[in-house]
């Protein structure tokens, strides 16, 4: 029956099912947002196609979400325009736009902007590294009066670096602060030589709060009453035609179902297979607006799902490029593991693999955080990320469908393996051995996690062990607060020696701490206080209870030697000494969390 199955996955028609979904956009440069009409025609494409399948109970189930629907951007200078784009959820200027002189002000942080009058002026930012996102960059120069930011990301910067690459993101904006274009790196060279003198800025971009997107779902029934496994892709698209991120995962949630019905297989299992909306960008005004609607979907539409589903199998850009990495949780390393080295020799894998760990960056994290067992399956590669994600020249044209066709073979052998035998494929020695490296504290559960055996375990261990750093990066719950208390020990004790520059070293590797040197006090504060689980609209971080540290602005300032800050004093070793024993006790509160899920007590998941 595999043999069948898989000669039932066509190339050609993965190729059409990209093709389609290449042809809903809002504007030539692209955008497939959530809740727009270019989404919806979309959902209901995937949605035909899962009824031509054969797959029952289909429905495009609402989620909603911000729509924002991108319709022009340009900057103007002395009569010439230059075509722009523009990052989800950044507020639009409508037609009119927003003029002021423009002023070029390097990476945008608060040390370049002191250079600068940037009060009615408009700011040529360029993005030359991940430290400083322009969000931040933003929120500091709305502060300070300016009207809007042209950014670009000029040759060396960490994304938009293929030749006249023009990109987007979602924004994770500011409320307040100012509109944005994203500018061709080639453009900017000569932008710059109108500086001093008025541009306008325009961006077309109607925001409607609450509008309505939609994940789709079609069920293969399985023979017992169980499940469903999970399996999907995103059909929300950004520059170009979005073909690599995420049509190919489309076309291989499509291509999978209708080689299953084709075939007559009737899994064990029911299979829900999926095609989500808001992987990029979902919502204004929130740190976490991306990887929506998977979040909507697992904490919200089927929280049955949490406890009850066997499997997930995501499936990000596949078919460019080279390598297929696997992202695994430890439960599930050694059978991904096989799986693939299986798939290698039978010539699915011409250009190899390698076993990554999840990450935020894709849907499988809310999945697991929800208690479901899960793999992420994409080909991105480093210089891809660099040069051409979420450009124009994501085409139709830049996936090879042959070797997507081969990937969503071996796709189908994840589903067959994990509906056979949903319990075997999880092996919890792995996790067992992790944590004790990671957690000391917890050997003595950990010894007990080695003995856990089948899915149920799972909802437990992926509930209280998936946390998130100070940087939203995945993480045990307990890592960012244990370094914490690390970085706040060291400083406090370089503060008590004298040793300025240590103690500033350390304080700054305490929660986000390092972005003190990039924005001003209130920015600061305004980008941490949405980087808790309590923050308004924090999405899938609630799940994960990010660690983000206390506010050291002043402290680091003081220890700085900036102009107008307070001279070190005993009042600094006092704060230190608050700071790391509320520290201490954070840490104290994580891992008995972790320690109680590993003794058998399954946190509730959190409410939407």
């Amino acid at each position: 029956m595999t043999r069948e199955l898989e000669a039932a996955i066509s190339a050609d028609y993965l190729r059409e099912v990209v093709e389609r979904l290449a042809t809903f956009r809002a504007h030539p440069l692209g955008f497939r947002v959530p809740g727009t009409p270019e989404e919806r025609a979309a959902t209901e494409y995937i949605a035909d196609e899962m009824r031509a399948a054969g797959l029952e109970d289909v429905i495009e189930e609402p989620v909603p979400a911000d729509a924002w629907h991108f319709e022009d951007a340009f900057v103007e200078a002395n009569g010439r325009r230059y075509e722009c784009a523009s990052m989800g959820g950044v507020p639009e200027t409508g037609r009119a736009g927003v003029s002021g002189e423009l002023v070029s002000v390097g990476r945008g942080d608060r040390r370049e902007l002191d250079r600068h009058d940037v009060g009615e002026k408009v700011l040529l930012v360029d993005w030359r590294d991940e430290d400083l996102w322009p969000y931040d960059v933003a929120v500091e120069a709305g502060l300070r009066g300016a009207v809007g930011l042209v950014l670009t990301s000029t040759e060396g910067g960490p994304y938009f670096q293929a030749p006249n690459a023009i990109g987007t993101f979602d924004s994770m904006w500011h409320a307040g602060a100012p509109p944005m274009v994203t500018l061709r790196k080639e453009d900017a060279e000569d932008l710059m030589s109108h500086e001093g003198e008025r541009v306008r800025v325009v961006l077309v971009a109607p925001l409607t709060r609450g509008a309505e997107a939609a994940n789709v779902v079609g069920i293969l029934p399985g023979r017992e009453r169980t499940g469903p496994l999970l399996v999907g892709g995103h059909h929300d698209g950004w520059l170009g035609d979005a073909a690599f991120d995420d049509a190919t995962g489309v076309a291989a949630t499509l291509a999978l179902a209708r080689a299953f019905t084709e075939t007559g297989v009737r899994p064990r299992h029911a299979i829900a297979f999926i095609s989500h909306t808001a992987e990029e960008y979902g919502i204004v005004e929130s740190r976490y607006d991306w990887c929506y609607g998977a979040w909507y979907q697992i904490v919200a539409e089927h929280r049955e799902w949490a406890a009850r589903a066997p499997f997930y199998l995501n499936i990000e850009g596949s078919g460019h490029g080279g390598r297929l990495g696997v992202d695994p949780p430890p439960e599930l390393r050694a059978w991904a593991r096989r799986l693939c080295r299986r798939a290698e020799k039978d010539g699915l894998l011409p250009h190899g693999w390698l076993l990554r760990t999840p990450t935020t960056w894709t849907e499988v994290w809310t999945f697991l955080a929800a208690g479901v067992p899960g793999i992420n399956c994409s080909t991105f590669d480093p210089d891809y990320k660099r040069t051409e994600y979420h450009t124009q020249y994501d085409t139709v044209e830049s996936v090879d469908y042959d070797y997507l066709a081969l990937l969503t073979r071996l796709y189908a052998r994840f589903l067959l393996e994990a509906d056979a035998d949903p319990d075997g494929i999880l092996d919890y020695g792995e996790r067992a051995r992790e944590l004790r490296k990671t957690a000391p504290e917890l050997a003595d559960v950990a010894g007990r996690l080695e003995r856990a055996e089948g899915r149920a375990a799972f909802t437990r261990v992926g509930r209280a062990l998936h946390g998130l750093d100070s940087g939203d990066a995945a993480a045990y719950p307990h890592e960012g607060a244990r370094e914490n208390v690390r970085q706040l020990e060291t400083g406090l004790e370089a503060v008590r020696a004298g040793d300025r520059r240590r103690a500033v070293r350390a304080l700054e590797r305490v929660g986000l701490n390092a972005l003190t040197r990039d924005v001003g006090a209130k920015a600061f504060a305004q980008e941490r206080a949405r980087r808790s689980r309590n923050a308004p609209r924090p999405t899938w971080a609630a799940q994960g209870d990010p660690c983000d540290g206390p506010d050291l602005w002043h402290e680091l300032a003081s220890l700085r030697g900036e102009s107008g800050s307070r001279e070190p004093g005993p009042w600094l070793e006092r704060r230190l000494e608050r700071e790391l024993s509320r520290a201490r006790r954070e840490l104290a509160r994580r891992l008995d969390r972790m320690r109680k899920a590993v003794d058998g007590r399954a946190p509730a998941l959190p409410r939407p």
